[in-house]
């Protein structure tokens, strides 16, 4: 085999490979995404899952939507969803918040990653949660609002504060408008 010939060759083994590791990169396994929300220590970094790439959204949904799955591998599912804010991001995340007969913790974490994703404007989506039947999600309400630093959230807060009759609740808001 001549140098040119060598040479060649090895360019189009680089070019396989830097294709191969791109595809894994654009488009990560399931079973990837799967250990990496099933870890003891707690979910992956945003570092992680940026490093997986935007093609990961639709394996965290995947992964959601089978309910064989433990309980805190389908909560870790929604909340890295945060990690690649987007308008499909913002759907999954209300359905997940609204869908009829879902997991209070579920709602909570949906309710936290929408404003982990999308800050300021998710205040709109937010809001409605503060009167949800459920104390968790109206906690967890309460602390992704205190997040978002607004006036219009601020107001709101101190607004539930006087209508709140649950002692955590009222605990949660308390601690938000007072900082």
């Amino acid at each position: 085999m001549s140098t040119r010939t060598f040479l060649a060759s090895l360019g189009v083994i680089a070019s396989l490979s830097l294709l191969t590791t791109t595809a894994l990169a654009t488009s990560p396994s399931r079973q990837r995404v799967r250990e990496l929300l099933s870890g003891f220590e707690g979910g992956a970094s945003h570092e992680t899952w940026a490093a997986l790439g935007a093609e990961t959204l639709p394996v965290l949904i995947d992964v959601y939507n089978t309910t064989s799955e433990p309980p805190f591998v389908r909560i870790r599912a929604v909340s890295a969803v945060a990690n690649f804010p987007s308008e499909a991001t913002r759907t999954f995340l209300r359905t997940v918040a609204t869908q009829q007969g879902q997991s209070e913790l579920l709602i909570r974490e949906a309710v936290s990653s929408m404003a982990r994703a999308f800050g300021e404007s998710a205040e709109q989506d937010l809001l409605p949660f503060l009167t949800h039947a459920s104390t968790t999600v109206r906690v967890g309400a309460v602390r992704a609002i205190a997040t978002l630093h607004t006036e219009n959230a601020t107001r709101a807060l101190q607004a539930r504060l006087s209508l709140e009759r649950d002692a955590q609740v009222r605990d949660a808001l308390t601690r938000a408008t007072s900082r």
